[in-house]
C-alpha cells in the first residue's frame, strides 16, 4: 500500500493538459471582454461631461446627440451606433440614455454578446 501512494504523487500529464486548457481558455476570454468594459467606462465618463457642459438643457435633442457622438468619436468608441444614442427632453431636465450590445467573436462560432445601459440626467440651473 505505502508503495502505490509514493507513486501516486502528482498530477498526469492529461491532468496537466486541462488545467493548461482552462487557463487558456480563460486568458483569452479576458482578452476578449475586458476592451468591450473599458469602452464601457469611456461611455459612462462621456455621459458624466454632459452634466459639466454649461447651458446643456438649452441645446436641441439632436445637437446633443451630435455632441455625444463626437465626444464618442474622438475617444475610439467604434460599437457605438446613432440609435443607440436616445435624448429626451421635458420642462428643465433633459435624459440621455446609452443602450447599446456589443458582440464580439471568441473561437470559431462562439461568440460574446454583452449589453449595456447608462443613463444621465441633466437638470438646468
Amino acid at each position: 500500500m505505502k508503495q502505490m501512494i509514493s507513486k501516486q504523487k502528482g498530477m498526469t500529464l492529461t491532468g496537466w493538459m486541462t488545467v493548461i486548457a482552462l487557463i487558456l481558455f480563460f486568458a483569452l476570454l479576458g482578452m476578449k471582454i475586458a476592451p468591450i468594459y473599458l469602452e464601457n467606462l469611456t461611455v459612462k465618463d462621456v455621459l458624466k461631461t454632459l452634466k459639466e457642459e454649461p447651458l446643456i438643457t438649452q441645446k436641441t435633442s439632436g445637437q446633443v446627440k451630435n455632441m455625444v457622438m463626437q465626444r464618442l468619436n474622438i475617444n475610439s468608441v467604434y460599437d457605438l451606433k446613432g440609435e443607440d444614442v436616445t435624448v429626451k427632453k421635458s420642462p428643465g431636465v433633459m435624459t440621455v440614455d446609452i443602450t447599446y450590445t456589443v458582440q464580439k467573436k471568441l473561437v470559431g462560432n462562439m461568440d460574446i454578446l454583452v449589453s449595456f445601459s447608462d443613463q444621465v440626467e441633466l437638470i438646468s440651473n
